[in-house]
């Protein structure tokens, strides 16, 4: 025991300074080259939740009015299937079919939705858009995508 409190080993001062110093530089390198990384995961992430929210909300949309056989207004988007009346609204940015959420509110994750329709029957283009709700998302913008419907009516 006397003999390890006797000893001189250890580590200077310098030493701990220079180590902690080396440290801290590899350190700001590492998050130098990560953080662009993740920056570029989390925009590639923001920009695949806002195109399958477009697929499913644009798909559902046209895949009903498609089997259209009448169109009563286009906003809201008025029309009647096989003798039934569907109307789709999207009040604060949630798609709704007859009044009913078309996907969970948990779905759009801060994202809000909205769609155009123009032209007259039987054509008809569906502008439907996905953005951040309230802020600019980290994608930096509103993605759009178009639809077009031809509907078969006889």
């Amino acid at each position: 025991m006397r003999k390890l409190l006797k000893s001189k080993k250890g580590m200077s001062l310098i030493e701990i300074l220079v180590g902690s110093l080396l440290f801290g530089i590899v350190a700001m390198t590492v998050t130098a080259v990560l953080a662009p990384m993740l920056m570029a995961m989390s925009r590639a992430n923001d920009f695949a939740e806002y195109n399958t929210l477009l697929d499913n909300a644009g798909n559902q949309i046209v895949s009903d009015m498609a089997g259209a056989s009448e169109v009563k207004s286009n906003n809201p988007l008025e029309f009647t299937v096989q003798g039934k009346d569907v109307e789709y609204t999207a009040p604060e940015g949630i798609l709704l079919r007859n009044n009913i959420p078309v996907l969970p509110e948990e779905f759009y994750r801060g994202k809000t939705i909205a769609f155009t329709v123009n032209g007259t029957s039987p054509n008809f283009m569906i502008e439907v858009t996905v953005g951040p709700s309230g802020r600019w998302g980290s994608i930096g913008a509103e993605i759009s995508r178009d639809y077009a419907v031809r509907l078969i009516i006889g």
